[in-house]
């Protein structure tokens, strides 16, 4: 079923279902608002993140025992398809990147800005064009990792239950730091521990469709590198395509990041980031292929 489930919404990521999922983070983020208010505590506070995460959780929990727990059921189907549809179909994680890759092939050097600061999230002042090209393919990797494959893997592993857990969870510590809250370090070794498995899982496979001899080596040496931040990790993987390995234990390498990168707004820079999108969907792949022989060799788990 988990198969079925996963290929169904990534086969139909586009409908135009998906304003309607985000018609529903609005709700949810006014939930968390609502939230705030009544408890008094800011937001990244432990209570307004429990209230805000755990009864959606709960709810699901009690639908899925109130339905039978047999193969193929169709209400257990239905309920798989909508809650997968919410945290895994819910955005494309390349809508900006490909309106950036559009807007500045066009000519349009304001608009494709525009779009390289959502990807951002930060203001671009101070960036050299090199750098400003590289932390957009740090970001675009991130933005695949936390909208696609965080969820992906624990709906596979545990099913709709974690994986709503885990968006959701996500899904409130951005809006608590959208706000310029402080986020309590409970909370942030919380989403530590539930992006830490799926990121090295994703670091694997990047370095298999990637350079798998340097792609290992730098896997290795950073798979029990707990404090590294998941979007420096993910980069730190990345760049082996391009032949270097980071050492050391600094979270950024600048001389290592940028080398042989190209410049911002340049034919070579179009041609990496459509690189990068293709390691994204391969890896991608490659999942898709982990769970159908789960399907086959471990049929219980589905």
């Amino acid at each position: 079923m988990k198969f079925v489930v996963m290929l169904a919404v990534l086969l139909f990521r586009r409908v135009p279902g998906i304003r309607l999922i985000q018609y529903l983070d609005r709700r949810y983020t006014r939930l968390l608002v609502l939230i705030e208010r009544i408890t008094g505590y800011r937001a990244g506070r432990v209570l307004p993140y429990l209230l805000g995460v755990l009864p959606p959780v709960l709810l699901l929990c009690a639908l899925l025992a109130r339905v039978p727990d047999t193969p193929w059921n169709l209400a257990a189907l239905v309920v798989h398809l909508l809650v997968v549809f919410y945290v895994l179909g819910r955005r494309d994680e390349m809508t900006w990147i490909e309106r950036y890759m559009i807007a500045w092939r066009q000519g349009d050097y304001e608009a494709a800005r525009h779009y390289a600061l959502e990807l951002l999230d930060d203001d671009e002042t101070g960036l050299t064009p090199v750098s400003m090209h590289c932390r957009l393919v740090a970001r675009l990797l991130a933005h695949a990792f936390d909208r696609l494959f965080l969820v992906l893997f624990w709906y596979l592993l545990l099913g709709p239950v974690a994986a709503l857990l885990a968006r959701l969870s996500a899904l409130a510590i951005e809006w608590a730091q959208a706000q310029g809250q402080t986020v309590n370090p409970w909370i942030m070794r919380f989403q530590g521990l539930l992006e830490w498995p799926a990121a090295r899982l994703l670091g694997l496979t990047l370095a298999l469709v990637g350079r798998p001899v340097l792609g290992i080596r730098q896997w290795l040496m950073d798979l029990l590198r707990w404090r590294l931040p998941t979007e420096v990790y993910l980069n730190r993987q990345l760049i082996t395509r391009f032949g270097a390995v980071s050492g050391g234990d600094a979270s950024t390498d600048e001389a290592t990041v940028y080398c042989q990168r190209p410049e911002h707004f340049s034919a070579e820079a179009d041609h990496e980031l459509g690189c990068v999108r293709e390691m994204v969907w391969r890896a991608l792949a490659v999942w898709v292929a982990l769970s159908a022989l789960s399907v086959i060799f471990f049929p219980a788990l589905n």
